[in-house]
């Protein structure tokens, strides 16, 4: 699951695209993916933190 997620960040359309999918799902979902983003960012702030604090904001 977590590849799927940084596969997303490496596209800047997709990163739109996917923020809009995210404010349509359940709480529960969001908190999962939240976490996901969360480890991904911790994993390699340099290359994810502005993209995953972007979708976070939208969350």
């Amino acid at each position: 699951m977590e590849r799927i997620h940084r596969t997303l960040l490496h596209s800047k359309d997709l990163v739109v695209s996917y923020m809009n999918v995210l404010q349509n799902i359940n709480s529960s979902t969001k908190q999962i993916i939240k976490g996901i983003l969360l480890e991904i960012r911790e994993d390699n702030p340099d290359l994810y933190l502005e993209k995953v604090n972007l979708i976070l904001e939208k969350l």
